[in-house]
Formats: C-alpha cells, sequence, structure tokens
C-alpha cells in the first residue's frame, strides 16, 4: 500500500473484500494501524527525526519552541508535539527534512540541497532524477549561458590575452560550466549566419560531440557527432538565431 504517497509493505493487513462485487473495505481503525506502523519503521530506520534529535537541533541553537517554530514556519504546539517522548505523530515529512537541513548548516557543512533532498527520498524507495543528475548518469555536460560586460575577463590576470582579444566588443555571451568555469564565448558571424561556440578552455578533453541547443524562445536544435574545426563547435548553420538568443548547451562527448 502507500502511507501519505510512499510504498509500505504491511505484514497481515486486515482488508474487507464485498462477496458479490469484490469491492475492498479498509477500517478506519486498520488504516490508522498501519500510520503508526509506517511512521515506527521511518525512526527504527533513523530515516526520520527522534523527539529527542529535534530537542537537541532546537537546544544547540540556542532557541526557544516559540523561536525555533519562527525559524522552520511552523507553531509552538508543533515544537512542543514533536519533541515529546510519548508523541502519538512525528513531524510531517517536510518539517523533518527542513529540520535536517538546519541541523547539517549549523555543524558548518555545505550542503547540496537537491542532492540531499533526493537522497533522502531513495531511503523511502523514491527514485528522483533531476536534470543534473541525468546529465551526470547520461555523461552529459550543461553549460550555461549568460552575457557578460567586455571588462569581465579583466577581473582575473589569467584571462588579460582573453580580455585584449575581445576589448572591443561591448559584450559578451560566455557559455560555463555548472560549477561556472568558462568553457567557451558563443560568436555569431553575420556573414555566414552561422552561430558557433569558441572553445576557451577545455577542461573535458572534447573531440566530436552531440550538441543539444536551447534557444531564448524555447526551441531545440540538436545536432550529432559535430567535429571540432579551428578550436570551434558549429552549433547552427544559415541561423537566424544570434548569440543573446542561446539560452542553455548541452553537449554530450562521442568516440
Amino acid at each position: 500500500t502507500k502511507i501519505k504517497g510512499y510504498p509500505f509493505v504491511v505484514d497481515k493487513a486486515v482488508i474487507g473484500v464485498c462477496d458479490q462485487c469484490g469491492a475492498r473495505h479498509f477500517d478506519a481503525n486498520e488504516t490508522k494501524r498501519w500510520e503508526e506502523l509506517y511512521n515506527k519503521n521511518l525512526e527504527l530506520k533513523h530515516i526520520s527525526l527522534l523527539s529527542d534529535e529535534i530537542e537537541a537541533v532546537r537546544k544547540s541553537l540556542g532557541l526557544s519552541m516559540e523561536d525555533f517554530a519562527y525559524l522552520i514556519g511552523c507553531t509552538r504546539q508543533s515544537i512542543y508535539n514533536w519533541e515529546k517522548k510519548d508523541r502519538e505523530k512525528p513531524q510531517s515529512r517536510m518539517a523533518d527534512l527542513l529540520i535536517k537541513l538546519v541541523r547539517l548548516s549549523f555543524k558548518g557543512e555545505k550542503v547540496d540541497v537537491i542532492s540531499f533532498l533526493v537522497d533522502e527520498a531513495k531511503k523511502l524507495g523514491i527514485i528522483i532524477q533531476t536534470g543534473k543528475a541525468f546529465a551526470l548518469a547520461n555523461n552529459i555536460i550543461p553549460l550555461n549561458v549568460k552575457r557578460v560586460p567586455q571588462n569581465y575577463f579583466q577581473e582575473s590576470q589569467k584571462n588579460l590575452r582573453l580580455a585584449a582579444k575581445v576589448l572591443e566588443e561591448k559584450e559578451l555571451t560566455i557559455a560555463e560550466s555548472s560549477s561556472q568555469e568558462l568553457i567557451g564565448i558563443l560568436r555569431y558571424d553575420y556573414k555566414t549566419a552561422d552561430l558557433s561556440l569558441e572553445i576557451i578552455k577545455d577542461t573535458f578533453g572534447l573531440r566530436k560531440v552531440d550538441v543539444e541547443l536551447i534557444t531564448a524562445d524555447d526551441k531545440h536544435f540538436i545536432k550529432q557527432n559535430v567535429k571540432f574545426k579551428d578550436n570551434c563547435i558549429l552549433l547552427i548553420s544559415a541561423t537566424e538565431y544570434t548569440e543573446n538568443k542561446v539560452k542553455e548547451i548541452f553537449l554530450k562527448p562521442r568516440a
């Protein structure tokens, strides 16, 4: 069955079945028992925080129940109920995740919130594949596209040569990795109407790639087995889409 939307196996579950139509009936007391078993299972497997763990988080912050309630966006009564040793119900799933994040933050740990939430969902048998996870699993390199001023690269001594090269340009459209590392500059040739990506720093060892480009008006362009030429990738040929009309680029290295 599912409890609060999450899959859960109940041993010796009692279900009423109509002899005539076969319809199933779930007694309220029985479904309540299932929910109690589910909550107990989460605590035994340390998936949800115990009452004393919530209290420890609050006290480590030096907060009263009222202030802790303000911090996480609930009522003081909820905090009181969750911290009771003989509580009837644990905190909600949302509150549990938020308190865990608060605890990690207080410890000074750097938290990737999305990865944390995905990992927590896995504990309940739920597999969630975000865009980032999908990209990693399929060896796809997502590039963030953004406009920057002409003196953008002058802030770093390492890029002085590049800064001199683009000094005459008012603005640039650059492509960065998910870690904000410069990969290349988008170039639009007004003579040929070709849109290219000039690779400035090849941190991925690219030689041949599949390309997916998403424009600002959400049109998708896909090219396969694109080879590098003069350190450039030809993204779109004979197009009206200039560099400032690109929203995202995805590269998939080919052998």
